[in-house]
């Protein structure tokens, strides 16, 4: 609270409205937010400057927003009537705990499910205790298709992953489905600074983004060719011998099997595939290799797609071939920082139930993302690192709401959503709703009430940033550990109760009769423990420290060899053959497109791609925020002007965008930089607007893309499980207006 005589004081937080992670200073007055400014303590540059970011500007009309949830509610109509009762935290948490309880009393622990947002909106470590205490293992998160896929692989092929290190010193940057200019600030900044240092850059987009109108090179491929394009880069190094022959001969493991695996990829026939012209693809090779160090900053327009998992494998072969891994401005692998415990090492323990292995769902087909796999990669990271992996497991969640309807391979028959709304941002919304509406008991800790919460039994309301203080080190793999201290109280008597999550969860566990498992009072207690080989306190670390920087050392891997089986960078994967899939990458053709369903593309003529970011919105969040939503007011489906005159379609208009799935409503945007065989459309919609009871469900099959993609399991990949939101078949026309 404000000190004594209403005096403004200045809290020193971290804003989490979007991955920037900017330092903030929040000025507050008799516990009131006042404004907010930029913290130059943090030490962490931005592009653009976070004093012209539209959120930060409109803080206090996000905080006190009039539709902000501030107390628990209780159902008390039909599921989507919209019948709420509002109700105390105690009689909240105890009514959830008891069913809860019956519920594993009655089908076991393992039909709980969870189900996360993208981070940071929560503690992830704290949330995966949780979990293992109450001992589901059925953790949902949108990790499967944002940063665990690359995440995984990489742990696969090298023993770690390296988060964005580009540096003055980095020659050329691969951009690999990313979009950093509107989506990382921090990154877009290393990389506006790195290109004017002269580092060439590479995109690999089918739009021609702000980064591809930047770049040096821009491969304008087709949607879900970027395993075959990077496949006729690695046929190029390794035909001209561009690759370092040393550090491939001391270091790499299957190279000669990758040779011939490349071989299959002339740049004539890669260019039949992806539609870049074969010179576009050798320039680009040749560029990468010759401009020492280069590093990749790939994203989820890779991750989306369902050949995944072997785009990311070319990837770090390409790098390997380069030998730019473990070097200054190349693919730094930094492990984790040496002064700060990973939270497997914070006592008491609480390792994942044995007898729960095999129960994950999902875990006996996508493998890589399974808790036995990461056990069998923590074998590796642990002799080299000192430190086991601790992320990059998950549930399969289409699997998981397949199971919720048809009780295969057992029920589920509840899910806690935290930060979540899989209403909007989980693909086949039709299945999602049926699941939903499906289970005894589902519980949603969110900031408002979305199209997910209205579906659920309870709803509480979450702490956000402003209220919680935050010790981030993205998991072990960001550049540093970074802090920031609670800013405003989280309860107001009469105003708002809201909770951290980590207070949710250790109430649930001390309910069910496992508090002794997380014992700490408050999540600031926690992060005492994770700084203390610091010889700090959190709020001593905050406001001595703020960001704590690990300390760079290189070609480490001469010391230790690489966190592999063979300890080297695995162009043949022994762990993938492990696992039983191919050891090498490869590309397969995704299973919706002109050429793997030439009758189905007859109705369905045009490609569709979704999810590329708006700097207004981060994923379904802001649209009820009047000077935000005024910025975008519409969901806009870009389409090339060409394909759009023969349709009769012009800007502005509302359009149809149909699947075989279903079809919702977009406005045109005109955009020449995209092929005319190719449609994009935006994703996370929902009309706060709208009444939430059925059928409206605030607008929620309006205009939201989800409703209309593919979660089939057969066409996830098969190693990673990532549903494909990238390759779609549909078609577009001009609705009926008067």
């Amino acid at each position: 609270m404000a000190k004594a005589g209403g005096e403004t004081e200045i809290k020193r937080a971290m804003c989490l409205w979007c991955k920037g992670l900017c330092g903030v200073k929040v000025h507050v007055k008799d516990g009131r937010l006042v404004k907010l400014e930029d913290d130059p303590d943090l030490q962490r540059t931005v592009w653009p400057p976070n004093k012209g970011c539209i959120r930060l500007k409109a803080a206090a009309e996000y905080f006190y927003h009039p539709d902000r949830l501030n107390f628990p509610l209780k159902r008390i109509g039909e599921k989507g009537e919209g019948k709420w009762q509002q109700i105390s935290w105690h009689q909240a948490l105890d009514e959830i705990g008891d069913k809860l309880k019956e519920i594993i009393n009655k089908y076991g622990s393992e039909a709980i499910a969870y189900s996360e947002g993208t981070g940071p909106r929560t503690e992830l470590p704290l949330a995966a205790r949780f979990l293992r205490v109450i001992g589901t293992p059925n953790y949902c998160s949108q990790g499967q298709i944002c940063f665990f896929p690359r995440l995984r692989v990489a742990h696969a092929i090298v023993g770690f992953h390296p988060e964005f290190p580009i540096k003055p010193q980095t020659r050329c940057i691969v951009l690999l489905g990313k979009e950093p200019l509107i989506t990382e600030p921090y990154t877009a900044n290393a990389i506006l600074a790195a290109k004017k240092n002269g580092a060439k850059i590479i995109v690999l987009d089918p739009r021609r983004t702000r980064s591809a109108a930047a770049a040096d090179i821009w491969l304008q491929l087709r949607p879900g060719s970027d395993c075959a394009v990077l496949m006729g880069m690695i046929n190029v190094i390794i035909k001209e011998e561009l690759y370092d022959k040393d550090f491939v001969e001391k270091w790499c493991y299957g190279f000669d099997k990758l040779r011939e695996r490349a071989e299959q990829y002339p740049l004539e026939e890669v260019e039949k595939i992806s539609q870049v012209p074969a010179e576009k693809i050798r320039e680009a090779a040749r560029v990468y290799a010759r401009n020492h160090p280069g590093c990749f900053v790939e994203g989820m327009g890779t991750e989306q797609l369902q050949n995944n998992a072997q785009a990311f494998h070319a990837r770090w072969v390409l790098a390997g071939l380069t030998a730019n891994i473990d070097i200054e401005g190349g693919e730094e692998l930094l492990g984790w920082h040496p002064k700060v415990l990973n939270p497997e090492e914070v006592s008491p323990r609480v390792p994942f139930p044995p007898d729960k292995l095999d129960k994950q769902i999902g875990s006996n087909r996508f493998k890589l993302m399974s808790v036995a796999t990461t056990g069998l990669l923590a074998n590796y990271t642990d002799k080299v690192w000192g430190k086991k992996i601790r992320l990059g497991d998950a549930a399969h969640a289409p699997l998981v709401y397949r199971a919720m309807l048809s009780g295969k391979p057992y029920p589920v028959r509840a899910m806690i959503s935290v930060s979540s709304n899989p209403m909007i941002t989980q693909a086949n919304t039709k299945l999602v709703y049926k699941a939903l509406k499906s289970l005894d008991l589902y519980v949603v800790l969110d900031f408002f009430v979305t199209p997910s919460a209205e579906l659920a039994d309870y709803v509480l309301p979450s702490a956000c940033w402003l209220e919680v203080p935050y010790l981030y080190d993205r998991a072990g793999y960001n550049d540093g550990v970074l802090s920031g201290e609670a800013a405003l109280p989280s309860v107001v008597p009469g105003e708002y109760e809201h909770k951290d999550d980590y207070e949710v969860w250790r109430e649930l566990a001390i309910r069910l009769g496992k508090g002794e498992l997380m014992p700490w009072k408050s999540r600031e207690e926690y992060y005492d423990k994770l700084v203390e080989p610091m010889g700090y306190t959190f709020k001593e670390f905050v406001h001595k420290v703020r960001y704590a920087p690990k300390k760079p050392g290189f070609k480490k891997y001469e010391k230790t060899g690489f966190a592999t089986p063979t300890g080297k960078v695995e162009f043949y994967s022994t762990i993938f053959e492990k696992l039983g899939y191919d050891p090498l990458p490869k590309f397969e053709e995704p299973a919706e497109t002109p050429v793997s369903a030439p009758e189905l593309a007859k109705e369905y003529p045009l490609r569709l791609i979704t999810g590329g970011r708006m700097r207004e919105f981060f994923h379904s969040e802001w649209r009820q925020v009047d000077s935000v939503r005024r910025k975008r007011p519409y969901p806009l489906m870009q389409i090339h002007p060409e394909t759009a005159a023969g349709l009769g379609i012009k800007e502005g208009d509302w359009v149809w965008i149909e699947t075989p799935r279903g079809r919702v409503r977009q406005k045109a945007e005109f955009l020449e930089g995209i092929d005319p065989g190719v449609v994009h459309a935006e994703h996370g919609w929902w009309f706060p607007e709208l009444p939430g009871e059925e059928p409206w469900l605030h607008g929620v099959w309006e205009s939201n893309i989800n409703v209309v993609m593919n979660d089939d399991p057969d066409v996830c990949n098969q190693i990673t499980g990532s549903w494909p939101l990238r390759t779609a078949l549909c078609k577009v026309y001009k609705l009926k207006s008067y």
